[in-house]
Parts: structure tokens; C-alpha cells; sequence
């Protein structure tokens, strides 16, 4: 499909707004932030409660956002982790996206501020998200929270995370995490695919920054073959059930679309669900983008379904 007319006119919007001069990454990173902050958090969901909260992770101290969503008890919970590159975001780039999806999905959304490269090299990441999903489920219960009902979430990066956790939660025996939802996510870093070529210019996320993100978050290239990193390299079974969106106009459409494919050929049950004419990013850009809004409705609906409330 074309383009979609309102994705055209938030590129020019976030084009304009972008320097084009070199960057550190800690400049990349407050550029970047303030952008998400001040242009795509502008919708803000009331809900019954947001509470910040900091926790103790096996790296140090955590800082989580949860957003309650009413007074019910013992609701299913999912733990989301923002995208960036594992170079940028926070809790409050991502702040109207959880509360929107805490809202539709009438869940008890823990968003993770977890430590950012490349002042923080993989895996430091991957053990502090695992270690908010292992937290969620011992503590949980002190907190209205259904431990038996905990699902990840995540977008690009935080997809990464998704994966990943989902499948450390595997191998450890540990049994917490019961479904995945992964938005446009990065799963192979040495990817080669023709969505890495076709789009990787022009489309907000491009092929040349890609590389960047990775360089940023790895020690070192062998890095890149760890399953931890690249969880398309992982044994795929016996994973939670996943949904796996996609966006056509994305460089990492088919990498994701592949992972989808391998979960549901070794058994796991997975949609693979493609939005045309959308870019890398358009569900946070959802304010503006009417199908960021659907997506943002299907992955309330597939929660709630999951967990059959």
C-alpha cells in the first residue's frame, strides 16, 4: 500500500523538528527524548492511580511507573518496556501509551526505566527488565495484581526486551510470563532482510542509525549471535503465546515477521499482524496516526482475551 497521507505529514513535522549535525549520544538521547515527550505525549488518559516507585534489581536500583487503571483487584498485569535504540526513552516518553493501553486493556501496566547504552552495555538490560518481571511476580500480590496473569510488552527495543525476558522466564523454569507482545521489535541484529534495504531510508527509522543503536549497545560484535541480544537465535519453543505487529514501511518489518513465523512453527501460538502504510514507531505516534490508535485498541483486546477477563 502507499504511504499513508498522515504518516507523510508527521514525517515533515518530525523532520523539521530533528537536527542534522552530529550528535553524541547522550545529545541523540535528550533530542530524542524531548521530542516523544513534548510531541507525542500530549494525550493524557485519566486513570484511578499512577504511582513511581523504585525497586531493587541485581545492577541496582530500578525505577518503575505503574498505572492502575480502577479500584478492581487482582488484575492481570503487563510490564512494558520502551523503545530507543536501548540509547533513549524513559517513563515519560512512553507515558500516554501506557496509560492508554492500561485504559482499554483494564490492566495494571509497570513501565521500566531500565539503564541506557552505551554508558550501560547489553546485557545489562536484559537482567534488569527480567528482574521487574521477577519482582511483579513475588510482590505483585501487595499490589491488587493477579501474579498468575502477567504479560510483557514492548516497543522496538523494548520488544528486544520482550523476547528476551519471555525467554529467560523459559529457561529458568520460572513460569511468570504468560504472554509477549512485541511492536515492531528488534530480534536479529545481523539482520539482512529485504525490509533492512527497502526501507531503511527516509521512513523515521533508517538502516545507518540502526547500525548506530547496535554499535551503542553491544560490547562487541560476537555480542550480536547471543540469543540474549538477537532472540531470533533462540530456541523458540515452549514460549508464551505472542503478537507480533509489524509495520510495512518498516526496515525491521521482516526480522519480526520471521520470529512470528519461527514461534508458530515450533508451536507457539503467534499473530503476525502487519499494519500497511505505517512506519517504524507508529503506535507511540498514535495521537496523530488514527491506525497508531488501532493497534493500540488490538493489543488492549488480545490482553484481555489472553487472560479471559
Amino acid at each position: 500500500m502507499p504511504l499513508d497521507p498522515q504518516v507523510k505529514d508527521l514525517l515533515t513535522k518530525i523532520n523539521s523538528l530533528l537536527p542534522t549535525t552530529p550528535l553524541t549520544p547522550q545529545e541523540f538521547r535528550k533530542v530524542r527524548n524531548e521530542l516523544f515527550v513534548n510531541l507525542f505525549n500530549k494525550e493524557k488518559v485519566e486513570l484511578n492511580d499512577i504511582r513511581n516507585m523504585t525497586i531493587s534489581g541485581s545492577n541496582g536500583d530500578i525505577k518503575i511507573r505503574l498505572y492502575f487503571p480502577s479500584l478492581k483487584e487482582n488484575l492481570p498485569a503487563v510490564v512494558y518496556y520502551h523503545g530507543g535504540g536501548f540509547v533513549y526513552g524513559n517513563l515519560d516518553t512512553h507515558d500516554s501509551v501506557c496509560r492508554l493501553i492500561s485504559k482499554l486493556s483494564n490492566t495494571i501496566v509497570v513501565s521500566v526505566d531500565y539503564r541506557l547504552a552505551p554508558e550501560h552495555k547489553f546485557p545489562t538490560q536484559v537482567y534488569e527488565a527480567y528482574d521487574v518481571v521477577k519482582w511483579l511476580a513475588n510482590n505483585g500480590g501487595k499490589l491488587s495484581i493477579d501474579t498468575s496473569k502477567i504479560a510483557v510488552a514492548g516497543d522496538s527495543a523494548g520488544g528486544n526486551l520482550s523476547a528476551v525476558v519471555s525467554i529467560l522466564d523459559r529457561d529458568n523454569k520460572d513460569n511468570i510470563v504468560k504472554y509477549q507482545v512485541l511492536i515492531y521489535p528488534v530480534v536479529n541484529m545481523l539482520d539482512s532482510s529485504p525490509s533492512i534495504y527497502n526501507y531503511g531510508n527516509g521512513y523515521f527509522l533508517t538502516y545507518e542509525r540502526i547500525l548506530w543503536y547496535n554499535k551503542q549497545y553491544v560490547k562487541d560484535d560476537n555480542d550480536y549471535y547471543n540469543p540474549l541480544a538477537s532472540p531470533g537465535f533462540a530456541n523458540p519453543h515452549n514460549l508464551p503465546p505472542a503478537l507480533v505487529i509489524t509495520a510495512e514501511y518498516d526496515p525491521l518489518r521482516d526480522q519480526g515477521e520471521i520470529y512470528a513465523h519461527k514461534l508458530k512453527m515450533s508451536g507457539v501460538k503467534a499473530i503476525s499482524l502487519r499494519y500497511n502504510g505505517m512506519i517504524h514507531g507508529f503506535v507511540s505516534f498514535y495521537e496523530y496516526l488514527d491506525v497508531g490508535r488501532e493497534a493500540i485498541h488490538h493489543i488492549a483486546s488480545s490482553i484481555k482475551k489472553i487472560f479471559n477477563y
